[in-house]
């Protein structure tokens, strides 16, 4: 679970951040995000512990990813109905065994001509998950059995990196990476120089079995090697 800070410590950042000559104008965020980081000191702790408890940092951050939030439309995206069957091979199901949720990513079935489309939906996804999980963190699972080169979608991936790392505070627990052939080392090489030290040591690489040191076999996906068979199935 997430770490939560004093209110008193809390509420300096959240004076840190008013602070700022870029919150001046505060229509340039949602007002519902500039009232949730006023009251809410879980999701204020979030910042702070993915900011190292670096205060005036906290307060940036909550600057970046607030334009960010307005600048893509996060708040308007709803993909609760219907979406394209393609982009549901990015999913949550099961818990880790912290009890926290486990999203899954198969990239296999990537169609790299609707790139936008899987961004938004991840940004979804993150966004709407329930509220009694909204203070707990992820498990990310990216099922790479069977996945080549030609199936790599290195923009994508440098995204979703981008997105835990900079616009989602303190919501990645660890990346689990299954079955990564060898052909993808050197892609992996150039995705990591974006990751700081401290994402690095988040990034857990398996191979078949080993993934039960870090999901209950029970809660692991046939995708990759468990006994459960809701993976995604294509069209």
């Amino acid at each position: 679970m997430a770490v939560v800070f004093d209110k008193d410590v809390c509420n300096e950042v959240r004076n840190k951040f008013l602070a700022l000559p870029a919150a001046e104008d505060l229509s340039k965020y949602y007002s519902e995000d500039v009232e949730r980081v006023k009251e809410d000191d879980v999701y204020v702790s979030r910042f702070l512990t993915h900011q190292k408890e670096d205060k005036t940092e906290a307060a940036k951050m909550i600057d970046s990813v607030f334009t960010w939030r307005k600048e893509n439309n996060i708040r308007d995206l709803d993909y609760s109905k219907d979406p394209d069957h393609v982009l549901t091979c990015l999913y949550y199901r099961n818990t880790d065994p912290d009890g926290e949720d486990i999203m899954w990513i198969e990239p296999k079935f990537f169609d790299k001509n609707k790139r936008e489309e899987f961004q938004k939906y991840l940004m979804w996804l993150v966004e709407n998950r329930t509220k009694a999980k909204e203070c707990s963190r992820l498990t990310v699972v990216l099922a790479l059995d069977g996945v080549g080169l030609t199936e790599v979608d290195v923009d994508f991936v440098k995204y979703f990196i981008n997105l835990f790392m900079y616009y989602s505070p303190d919501t990645m627990k660890k990346l689990v990476v299954y079955n990564m052939h060898w052909l993808l080392n050197g892609i992996w090489k150039m995705v990591s120089l974006l990751l700081t030290e401290d994402a690095k040591k988040r990034v857990f690489f398996v191979k078949n079995k080993e993934i039960f040191k870090h999901i209950h076999e029970k809660s692991v996906l046939s995708v990759c090697g468990g006994p459960d068979e809701g993976s995604f199935k294509p069209n």
